[in-house]
């Protein structure tokens, strides 16, 4: 009959004291981050980027919104070529469309 030991963990427990504020904001950011606290804590002494699951959501949803936009623009060159005589009109809102797209990169960019 074979017996199944558990193989020591070959790595180092670190230890840190801290008040009750202090320990329900660390376990807060980490819940917001999808990360357990032994992990959070890991990544940032290590000097890791941490991204929270809220910043991951705006990027998705800037991400659909820009995509929206695109769509949006092209309707209405289509509208265009159906109907010249509100060319101008929708020539300015394909200009503003493509001013958001790229405040909306720009803004994914920075999360």
């Amino acid at each position: 009959m074979k017996q199944d030991f558990a193989v020591p963990s070959k790595k180092q427990v670190l230890k840190s004291y801290v008040s009750e504020a202090e320990f329900e904001s660390i376990t807060g950011s980490a819940r917001m981050c999808s990360l357990s606290v032994s992990e959070f804590l890991k990544r940032i002494a290590l000097g890791h980027e941490i991204k929270s699951r809220t910043d991951q959501q705006a990027r998705l949803d800037l991400l659909k919104t820009n995509a929206d936009l695109g769509r949006l623009g092209g309707l209405l060159k289509m509208w265009i070529l159906d109907d010249d005589k509100h060319r101008i009109d929708v020539e300015r809102l394909l200009e503003d469309i493509r001013l958001a797209q790229k405040e909306i990169v720009a803004k994914v960019r920075s999360i």
